[in-house]
């Protein structure tokens, strides 16, 4: 009996230590706050709330060319959302990468793979996932030209 109850703790130990190895920790909530700051004194960025591994901007300039820089993005982000409240006709959306590599992210009529861009009720909705996000994900800056602007 006593040979049995020693095998048994320490197996028990085992199991213990085990299980205590397979548990993963959550990656930290993104603060979008310390991601993405305005690039040009007319820009207006704010930011809402999103889901889980998602960023969400807001948007907005009065002479139609709107821009943002975006520090690097963490790994585990799967999707960035700016809404362009007051865009009208956006004649294309620029990435300068902070390394200097530019991207043309959308020409007016069609995106790159991973980019969508959404009539809104007024404005805009730019979605940037998958290929896309990984050419933007070292940082950089994004502009949106409207062809309307003053």
């Amino acid at each position: 009996m006593r040979t049995i109850k020693s095998t048994l703790v320490p197996g028990a130990l085992t199991a213990a230590v085990f299980l205590a190895g397979c548990i993963s920790q959550a990656p930290e909530p993104i603060n979008p706050r310390n991601l993405a700051q305005s690039a040009v004194a007319d820009t207006h960025l704010g930011w809402k709330p999103a889901p889980a591994n998602q960023l969400n901007y807001s948007m907005a300039t009065s002479s139609g060319i709107a821009s943002m820089q975006l520090r690097a993005l963490p790994g585990h982000l799967q999707a960035v959302t700016i809404e362009l409240p007051g865009m009208r006709n956006i004649e294309g959306i620029q990435w300068r990468g902070a390394e200097g590599d530019n991207a043309m992210l959308f020409d007016g009529a069609e995106g790159m793979d991973g980019v969508t861009v959404e009539r809104q009720y007024r404005g805009y909705r730019l979605s940037v996932r998958g290929p896309a996000l990984e050419s933007i994900r070292s940082g950089g800056y994004l502009t949106v030209i409207d062809y309307f602007r003053n």
